[in-house]
């Protein structure tokens, strides 16, 4: 089945605005190491033209946050004359130092490591003014300007959690760095040379991981934080309020003989992180070339994640059409998260979209990425979409993006842009699984009469379904003894639960059924408290965004018009800076708030 999204649409539609909080909500206490979320590498979506300009890379960068990707993927090039990381995969010729920006900038100031300033030496080369006033280098098949690096990088991640802070906004986003050796700009298309002594990066300032510590402090989860937090949750995720704490069946828990726990496995979760620590990114080293061997990842580590630590690759086939034929973590019979470990999973590939694909092939991507995040693996996405990068059109890969939403079918949940009024339908305030969705959720009439899902135990995958029906507000007591009325927390869970449904009503399976009770089956999940808030816990839960009833009708009617307000500003200041670099004769160190362009507010 097809998720994708309206390519004329922005993520601002009300209704995909509620999907995502929705999911991001049920899922806040599952450990963060078994929540899926879709991955995108920069070296595809911002640079798969060959063209890597700081001003459109800031953009492209932007763009997929704004969509919904929280893990980047980065292809990073040590360049050993200049002494920096760089996204340009060839040295770029030396030139001289340029000045810092001014203590007064309104953005926030990330140091940037040195340029040596030596000569570059003779080499194949051609420059020229690119139509932004910066220098564009060809070098073989690469375009690259002489100002994009991690100083990028992090000026737009710092602009972006700054933007992002309250409760309806924050996201968790994973930063994975690969590395590798800039080609010599001798030979642009050929293999770099190993590196050693030092060629390699030595000072603080020089190293990929220590450099994005000292820009993105104030917003990392740490290896040292994670440590700290394991041996002793007593002081740390069980000594906030309950609704952050992580849910203990996914990790292994230890007490000693004082009452104090510890896991030597377990992970926080979203809510403990995002509103709890107020951390909002994660980094871990993710391959490293051989020319860099000697690199020693060990310096690092009290900031980084080493390889594979947040990152576990799983093999997937799939069918013509898209379906999931193999590398499904679904184990029937599992009720053990040992028996279905999904943790940190992530897709190996994806079908490849060829530049002539129609949009049958779109829909057999989308249909894949569905199938993948029910499976409890995160989609990655590692190609450039119709020869079309994220900074020109953003649009292919947000519907990407959104095709990894797991819980409501197309559509759903109606009455998400509703616009208050008294005449207005304010009935569907309640969730149902929909066998003839193929699992997805649908919003319905509260009063409708249904049976219950019952998890068993409080184990993640066992599921029971109640005998007896009732409306919501009477459903919770219809679930069996030793369950309780439940709703599926991750892609995995809700798979769990359908195929459930699917074995205890084989007799009933036909979708076009016109029986609702054999069809339906009421998840504890509901808007009944604030439209468009879906919340768990029975029909007396409160949504937790306030007392203002409408509070989030309203930003569902007004960030649209707040996105466009930004962008005016955006632009102004875009503007303004660049005439003040250009009368300062500086052609380096514009803020990248000038470069947080997007389609959308980030979700």
């Amino acid at each position: 089945m097809s998720v994708g999204y309206d390519s004329e649409a922005t993520i601002l539609n009300a209704t995909w605005v509620a999907v995502l909080l929705s999911e991001r909500d049920v899922a806040g206490q599952i450990p963060i190491n078994f929540v899926t979320s879709p991955a995108v590498t920069l070296s595809a979506a911002c640079f798969g033209n060959g063209i890597y300009d700081e001003k459109a890379a800031a953009k492209c960068i932007s763009n997929l946050l704004a969509v919904g990707y929280r893990r980047l993927i980065l292809d990073i090039y040590w360049s050993v004359e200049r002494r920096t990381w760089t996204f340009c995969p060839v040295i770029i010729p030396a030139r001289a130092a340029v000045e810092d920006p001014p203590e007064s900038s309104p953005t926030p100031t990330v140091a940037k490591s040195p340029s040596n300033t030596s000569d570059a030496g003779e080499a194949p080369v051609t420059d020229h003014d690119d139509s932004h006033g910066d220098t564009v280098y060809e070098l073989g098949k690469y375009r690259c300007t002489d100002d994009l690096d991690l100083y990028t990088l992090a000026e737009v991640l710092v602009a972006y959690f700054q933007d992002t802070t309250t409760d309806l906004e924050v996201y968790t986003t994973y930063l994975v760095l690969n590395l590798h050796v800039a080609a010599n700009n001798s030979a642009p298309n050929e293999p770099a040379s190993a590196i050693s002594g030092d060629q390699m990066p030595s000072s603080q300032s020089e190293r990929a991981g220590s450099y994005l510590e000292e820009a993105l402090r104030e917003f990392l989860y740490s290896p040292v934080e994670l440590a700290q937090d394991r041996s002793n949750l007593n002081e740390s995720w069980y000594g906030v309020e309950q609704s952050y704490m992580p849910i203990t069946e996914y990790y292994t828990l230890h007490e000693d003989d004082s009452g104090q726990h510890s896991t030597p496995d377990g992970w926080p979760s979203s809510k403990y992180i995002q509103l709890a620590k107020r951390d909002r990114v994660l980094i871990e080293y993710g391959t490293i070339d051989p020319q860099l061997s000697a690199y020693d990842l060990s310096q690092d580590e009290d900031f980084v994640f080493p390889p594979g630590y947040l990152t576990s690759g799983v093999a997937i086939s799939e069918s013509q059409n898209g379906s999931v034929t193999s590398g499904c973590l679904y184990h029937a019979g599992a009720v053990k998260v040992s028996q279905a470990n999904s943790s940190w999973a992530l897709a190996s590939h994806l079908p490849v979209i060829r530049n002539s694909s129609t949009e049958n092939t779109m829909d057999a991507l989308t249909n894949t990425i569905s199938g993948i995040t029910a499976c409890g693996i995160s989609p990655v996405l590692n190609q450039t979409l119709f020869n079309e990068t994220a900074d020109t059109n953003v649009a292919h890969y947000r519907n990407v993006s959104l095709s990894a939403a797991w819980a409501w079918a197309i559509g759903e949940p109606r009455g998400a842009a509703y616009l208050g009024g008294e005449d207005a339908s304010q009935i569907d305030r309640c969730a149902v699984m929909d066998m003839s969705l193929k699992g997805r959720w649908r919003a319905t009439n509260c009063s409708d009469v249904r049976r219950a899902a019952c998890r068993v135990d409080q184990s993640p995958f066992s599921w029971t379904l109640s005998d007896s029906t009732a409306s919501y507000s009477d459903i919770a007591s219809t679930c069996p003894s030793g369950s309780v009325f439940s709703v599926p927390r991750t892609g995995l869970e809700n798979t769990y639960l359908y195929e459930t449904l699917i074995s205890e009503h084989r007799t009933a399976i036909n979708p076009a059924s016109t029986n609702p009770t054999l069809r339906d089956i009421y998840v504890d999940f509901n808007s009944i408290d604030v439209e468009s808030c879906w919340v768990s816990g029975g029909p007396g839960a409160e949504c937790p965004y306030g007392a203002d009833p409408q509070q989030l009708e309203r930003r569902t009617v007004l960030v649209a018009a707040v996105a466009g307000i930004v962008i005016l500003i955006i632009t102004a200041l875009t503007l303004f800076i660049k005439c003040n670099a250009n009368r300062r004769n500086s052609r380096r160190r514009k803020r990248v708030i000038e470069g947080w362009e997007y389609e959308g507010i980030p979700s």
